[in-house]
């Protein structure tokens, strides 16, 4: 498992649990995070899926997200 970082469009916990939906398909919710109080609003999550994998899901949530 590797940790990965990706700047994320997250504006509030709606949309960490929207967010959450797609990424428990995946993850145990243990293994993600995402801080709303950094400027960057910084998914970390523990996954051995490609950074692609992580950012199609976000975006299939509706938001937009980026590697770090």
């Amino acid at each position: 498992m590797k940790t990965l970082k990706f700047k994320t469009s997250a504006m509030c916990s709606g949309c960490v649990a929207n967010i959450g939906k797609s990424l428990n398909e995946i993850a145990k919710p243990e293994q993600w995070s995402i801080d709303l109080s950094s400027k960057e609003k910084v998914l970390t999550i523990e996954t051995d899926k490609e950074p692609e994998e992580i950012i199609r899901l976000i975006e299939k949530a509706g938001y937009k997200a980026s590697q770090l």
